[in-house]
């Protein structure tokens, strides 16, 4: 019987120190809906770089499109949420719309020095 708990008071002690501390948040409904928000924008981003006419316009000017999905992927949530708005705020008719995401897809890949189409847009890192 001793022996049985001398174990247990064992087990127990290396259980707490082994534990550490622990700290529990409660998430807002706010944040979810921004992280959701954020990942949905990103994916409507790629799928927008998948249509065949959009990948047509970017092997026109030279841009891979795994390099454009590769710099949405690296962009922030506000960036996104910028070029979202953009997106959105243009005129509607299809091809414009796609026009204009190509264009400025291919403006932030002339900022991060990935691609050299615009002039006079530097890259950042110069």
């Amino acid at each position: 019987m001793k022996l049985l708990k001398t174990i247990v008071i064992s087990c127990f002690s290396a259980t707490v120190i082994m534990s550490g501390s622990v700290h529990a948040e409660g998430i807002s409904s706010d944040s979810v809906m921004q992280t959701q928000m954020a990942q949905y924008n990103k994916q409507q981003l790629i799928d927008m770089v998948n249509r065949s006419d959009v990948q047509s316009k970017l092997v026109s000017l030279g841009v891979d499109s795994n390099d454009a999905i590769a710099r949405i992927n690296a962009m922030t949530d506000s960036e996104i949420a910028q070029l979202n708005d953009e997106i959105n705020q243009a005129p509607a008719g299809g091809i414009v719309g796609a026009v204009l995401t190509v264009l400025a897809v291919i403006a932030i890949l002339d900022l991060a020095g990935v691609t050299d189409v615009y002039p006079f847009i530097r890259p950042i890192s110069n």
